[in-house]
């Protein structure tokens, strides 16, 4: 087994190196096709580097037939080379000086089936020279790859064949000159151009493989064109199906060259046995060769025009139908088709490469636009674009100018936008711009102050005359700080305040992930104290939003030496941040409500914005009253505790019942406002919401032994021991459906949770109910209209009342 590997190694080993010269046997000769042939036709090419170098990988050794092919010139043949099997060889070539002129050519030469060296014919001479050049795109000399950036594309045209629909842009690198792969020669001989299944209908374009394959010269007739008009230093060599394939998704098509050179620059070509309706849509391709300087090819632009054709059923059924890339129903009985548009796949080379040595840019089609503004606050500098449906993007310099070069021709829709807008989170600025071979920009004009304002806060945050705030908190080590709470208050007169209370405005704002943070609805013209808290620090500053501008920027940092301090001081007489939250009852949040809190003799008044809430900073811990009123809802006083730090009080106002507490949710590092069930029985007890209530001072000085014992003197109310104790209104009876009237029981909750009777039982027996020495609060509420609406009240419920217990 190893005797056996080692063979197959030195077998595979032979190689052919060497070095071509030009005709002065002094000049390296780059970009010449090597190819060496054995006596059984076996062939192998290499193509020659800068400095004319080439390096032949052989199959065996033996003799070899050496051909040097350069586009332009006849081939030079060379005589037979002896490869030796322990050896490399190193040769040194000269090409022969017999140049080949295309002018001469007469296009009126015969057409042949067969294209192959020895027909004699023009034809042959001409497609010759184009196989140069396509076996020169497919090989690559060994020590100086090259390095392509490409274009590729997806476009979808409408019916008129003029308007991009949709489009897909994105660019690769790729240490290649291949443009892009088709099928094998022999399986599109086989089967054909255009292959349909059930996921739809596929075209194949021809690369250079197909082309120079025996089966494609073998299937396919040529013979000489004249050119196009405007171009009479081209001939064109043209291709079609021979007779015995006119009924197979073939090709036809021209390959021009010029008369002079000889250099390969358009191949064109278009599929054949199509239907009728598809014809003016013209599917086909177009591919573009490229010599470069060193006398390497490529392929430069390439592309494939595809109709999509809709497929109809006559009859009761029309108007209903279904999309295909081509219709091979389209001339079945019944059926009727119609192009609806086509679909243009493409590419184009932009750049190229070798080593760090640039040998090729594209200098085609540009996108260029100029930023501008119209206000001094909003700045043109360093804005970015991006180009739907691509990936191109580019950034601007300090005057707004922005260009992206190369671009696929086209019209395509802009979106432009500028730091500012993208701090605010507003969306960027859509135009229709245009690729275009010459310099004219297109203007984008960017909005004014005002309407950036208006653009970055909600609808209903704003009055006449109110202005934005905006900005960015870090850390001290300048990273973004999520969560940290920015407020700005400024003072404020009320009429309906009283005198000594001191009247203030607040808003405020929680930072986003990248730490941007915006407060809109502040007033111009008043001093504004802007505070930071955050777990992580707090910083302060002062500011006045001017007359003339509608917003503002204010970078915040959060000082650990400050938090520090805070925190010291927070040990002796700690201050708390106070989130508001107002939401309608069952509904959205509501903005524009007054809030006043109170707090050892001191009142603060802030108004919610457009999302319900507001920040109160430097609030001392304790318990709050709160104020909630707003036209159109029930107005009230709450109480509830607030520690050191963040909490936040989120409030439900209704039009029919007086504000209360909603569920509330952990905010920073403090417990949740409302989150121990006894702060709402003392919340309601000093705003007196129930019919009575027990605390638990009261509970002891009765020193009663059951807790229903407490019940029996309340009015509304009987407590009844027969057996088993059980507790009636006295205000309603229960209509029965004879119309005759019986009890109405209480219901009986206990730390939120009704308590339902035994069954058969009519009412909860109050013995069970927990000891006087667990009970932290006992409420009473008569009546349904008075127990609470997260308990089941409103008026609505049919309930004789509620007995609430509250246990420590």
């Amino acid at each position: 087994m190893t005797l056996a590997l080692a063979m197959v190694q030195r077998a595979g080993a032979q190689s052919l190196a060497g070095v071509v010269l030009l005709p002065d046997s002094a000049t390296p000769a780059a970009g010449v096709i090597v190819v060496a042939t054995d006596a059984r036709g076996v062939t192998a090419r290499a193509l020659t580097g800068n400095r004319g170098q080439f390096t032949l990988r052989l199959p065996a050794a033996g003799s070899y037939t050496v051909t040097l092919l350069r586009i332009g010139f006849r081939p030079t043949q060379l005589p037979a080379v002896i490869v030796d099997a322990t050896a490399q060889i190193s040769k040194r070539f000269v090409l022969a000086n017999q140049p080949i002129s295309l002018a001469s050519v007469n296009v009126r030469d015969r057409e042949t089936c067969r294209v192959s060296a020895d027909t004699g014919f023009m034809v042959t001479r001409v497609w010759e020279e184009a196989r140069k050049a396509m076996l020169t795109t497919q090989l690559v000399a060994e020590d100086a790859p090259l390095d392509a950036e490409w274009i590729e594309y997806d476009r979808a045209m409408d019916s008129t064949y003029r308007v991009v629909k949709n489009q897909r842009i994105r660019t690769s690198r790729s240490p290649t000159t291949h443009a892009f792969k088709s099928r094998p020669a022999a399986e599109l001989d086989s089967v054909g151009y255009i292959v349909s299944d059930t996921s739809g209908t596929t075209y194949y374009a021809p690369d250079a493989d197909v082309l120079l394959s025996e089966s494609f010269a073998r299937s396919h007739c040529f013979h000489l064109v004249e050119p196009p008009r405007g171009a009479a230093n081209l001939i064109g060599v043209a291709f079609e199906p021979t007779r015995d394939r006119r009924e197979k998704y073939d090709i036809q098509g021209t390959l021009w060259l010029d008369r002079g050179s000889a250099e390969l620059e358009t191949l064109e070509f278009r599929y054949t046995h199509l239907p009728d309706v598809v014809a003016n849509a013209e599917p086909g391709g177009r591919v573009e060769f490229l010599r470069l300087s060193d006398g390497h090819w490529l392929v430069s632009q390439w592309s494939v025009r595809m109709p999509n054709v809709v497929t109809r059923t006559r009859g009761p059924q029309i108007g209903t139908g279904r999309i295909a890339v081509i219709a091979p129903a389209a001339g079945l009985s019944g059926q009727v088709a119609r192009v609806s548009g086509v679909q243009i796949t493409g590419g184009e080379v932009t750049r190229v490469t070798r080593h760090d040595t640039l040998v090729y840019a594209a200098t085609g089609p540009a996108v260029v636009v100029q930023v501008t503004s119209r206000d001094s606050a909003v700045r043109a500098s360093t804005p970015f674009m991006t180009l739907d449906g691509t990936d191109y993007s580019a950034a601007g310099n300090a005057t707004g100018l922005i260009k992206i070069q190369p671009v696929l021709g086209g019209r395509y829709r802009a979106r432009v936008s500028v730091q500012l807008m993208d701090s605010l989170g507003m969306p960027p600025i859509e135009q229709d711009v245009e690729a275009r071979l010459d310099a004219r920009p297109d203007t984008v004009k960017l909005p004014s102050s005002r309407d950036v304002v208006v653009a970055a806060c909600p609808r209903d945050s704003l009055k006449t005359g109110d202005g934005m705030l905006y900005g960015r908190v870090r850390d001290e080590r300048s990273a973004f700080v999520r969560g940290a709470a920015v407020t700005a208050t400024w003072p404020s007169t009320d009429a309906r305040a009283s005198r000594d209370a001191y009247s203030e405005s607040t808003l405020g704002a929680l930072t986003n992930d990248d730490g941007y943070w915006r407060i809109c609805g502040v007033p111009r013209g008043l001093p504004l104290a802007l505070r930071l808290v955050t777990d992580s620090g707090t910083d302060a500053r002062e500011l006045r939003l001017d007359d003339e501008h509608a917003f503002a920027a204010a970078d915040l940092v959060a000082h650990r030496m400050v938090a520090d301090a805070a925190g010291a001081a927070a040990a002796s007489n700690g201050r708390a941040l106070v989130e508001i939250s107002v939401n309608q009852w069952m509904g959205p949040p509501l903005s524009d409500v007054t809030v006043e809190i109170t707090a050892s003799g001191r009142t603060r008044r802030v108004v919610t914005g457009a999302t319900g809430r507001a920040l109160i900073p430097d609030v001392t811990p304790g318990v709050l009253t709160v104020r909630a009123r707003r036209i159109g809802f029930k107005q009230g006083e709450l109480a509830v505790r607030v520690e050191a730090g963040r909490n936040t009080i989120p409030i439900l106002l209704s039009n029919v019942d007086m504000p209360t507490l909603d569920t509330v949710r952990v905010v920073g590092n403090n417990r949740l406002v409302g989150i121990r069930r006894n702060d709402e029985f003392e919340m309601r007890r000093q705003m007196h919401q129930s019919t009575v209530s027990f605390t638990e001072d009261e509970i002891k000085k009765r020193n009663v032994v059951d807790a229903w014992q407490m019940l029996t003197n309340v009015p509304s109310m009987r407590v009844v021991d027969s057996g088993k104790v059980t507790i009636e209104s006295t205000r309603s009876n229960v209509m029965n459906p004879d119309l005759s009237q019986s009890k109405c029981y209480m219901q009986i909750m206990v730390d939120g949770m009704i308590i339902p009777p035994m069954p058969g039982d009519k009412g909860l027996d109050l013995r069970l109910l927990p000891k006087p020495n667990e009970i932290h609060g006992m409420e009473v509420f008569a009546g349904p209209a008075s127990i609470p609406p997260q308990y089941g009240g409103m008026g609505s419920n049919k309930w004789c009342g509620l007995v609430a217990i509250w246990t420590k």
